[in-house]
């Protein structure tokens, strides 16, 4: 049977429709795609953490020991660190509630170490927006600073001479295995999403 013009018009406007959606469509899968990967550094990796001492937000110790048997990862900052640490302990607070509901979360933890000696009321008033399961610690100025160099961090320290709280920290994550060796760094900038898929995967590879 002939094509009337008036079956061709409809048939070029499904295939235009069609054309639309599938344009749409991937126009939207590519927003939904992470950036790019998370970025890491493996400089420190296969470094051993050795025995410390400091204390958590609740007075008690916290030692090399409870390290062992989690993986951890490491912040270093204070009570007055701002957007760097402000940004890694939200995407860890994300990445925390993207496990919640596997046995991956009952061996992470996240570590917060403040540089500027913080008392136990100051991390838990610091620590309180995030998630209720991050330890907070401070400690001696020589422990801590012993521990940022084994971790590989040791550039987030600020320089005593500057001497103002909150500043000079990078954001950058130490990640610590399960046998208390470091693995390496995850770096800012940093988003949840990209975070988890890149720890899990380095949970399997391990």
């Amino acid at each position: 049977m002939p094509r009337t013009a008036a079956s061709l018009h409809v048939r070029g406007a499904t295939r235009g429709i069609a054309a639309f959606l599938i344009a749409l469509i991937g126009t939207t899968v590519a927003l939904a795609e992470p950036a790019g990967p998370q970025r890491t550094n493996r400089v420190t990796a296969g470094w051993p953490i050795e025995d410390f001492v400091l204390t958590d937000q609740h007075g008690g110790a916290f030692t090399r020991a409870q390290l062992i048997g989690k993986w951890t990862f490491v912040l270093l900052g204070d009570g007055h660190c701002g957007e760097p640490c402000a940004a890694a302990l939200t995407a860890l607070t994300g990445m925390r509630q993207r496990i919640s509901g596997t046995t991956k979360v009952e061996t992470t933890q996240v570590l917060f170490v403040s540089v500027a000696g913080d008392s136990p009321g100051e991390l838990r008033r610091y620590l309180a927006p995030y998630d209720e399961h991050f330890v907070g610690v401070s400690g001696p100025p020589q422990t801590v600073a012993k521990l940022a160099d084994e971790l590989g961090v040791a550039d987030a320290v600020p320089a005593s001479s500057s001497g103002a709280p909150g500043q000079g920290y990078t954001g950058a994550l130490a990640l610590v295995d399960p046998d208390g060796i470091v693995w390496g760094q995850f770096l800012p900038p940093f988003d949840a999403t990209m975070l988890t898929a890149r720890y899990l995967k380095t949970r399997i590879g391990h």
